[in-house]
């Protein structure tokens, strides 16, 4: 009798010992989910983008040209009575709002100088963009790129603001091809290995 009672009081302590590593085996802990997201990459805000516009200029009675101090921007282009001698201000930009990403700016000017009248874009803010040593061009336009990173800003395009005019210059000689124009261009730099890889992926050379 007293070895039959050793046996179950022994199969009593293996139970209780298996009761305690089962116990022991549902001891868990869990991590996640990660939850991947995508949503579609912006240049802007909603209310963001590039404008090209241009400083008002005021016309005075001796037939001069200004830009004041507080003159507005506008959306179209200024036409100019052209007098030998007389430089004429002229202040077009590229307005950045909204910007949500890194990005490269280009501007495209097209319109050709001549003896006596002349223009240049402000080449401390621009730099020719150029495929080896040929500066790109698009639809007649040179291509151009802001050399500092773009923000939320406005960028002049011609150096000193104005288009110089000689004494010597006979204005009937003008033609539409010594008209100014200008483009603007906006692309993301990242997958770019530089500007130029930007600009033909972007808008084709």
């Amino acid at each position: 009798m007293k070895k039959k009672t050793l046996t179950i009081a022994i199969a009593l302590v293996l139970v209780v010992a298996l009761a305690v590593g089962a116990t022991w085996a549902y001891l868990t802990a869990t991590a996640g989910p990660i939850t991947n997201t995508f949503v579609a990459g912006k240049l802007f805000d909603q209310n963001g983008g590039i404008k090209l516009q241009e400083r008002v200029v005021t016309k005075k009675t001796d037939g001069t040209y200004e830009i004041k101090a507080d003159a507005a921007w506008q959306d179209e282009g200024i036409q100019y009575v052209v007098q030998p001698g007389v430089d004429l201000p002229k202040q077009p930009a590229v307005k950045v709002t909204g910007l949500d990403t890194k990005a490269y700016l280009f501007v495209g000017v097209k319109g050709e100088t001549k003896d006596g009248f002349s223009w240049s874009v402000d080449t401390e803010k621009w730099a020719p963009l150029k495929n080896g040593d040929t500066q790109v061009e698009k639809d007649g336009y040179k291509i151009w790129v802001l050399k500092t990173d773009v923000t939320n800003d406005t960028y002049d395009i011609l150096a000193g603001d104005k288009v110089t005019v000689g004494k010597d210059l006979d204005p009937d000689t003008l033609t539409p091809a010594n008209n100014i124009e200008f483009q603007a261009y906006i692309c993301q730099s990242a997958g770019f290995s530089d500007a130029a890889a930007a600009f033909d992926a972007c808008f084709g050379a």
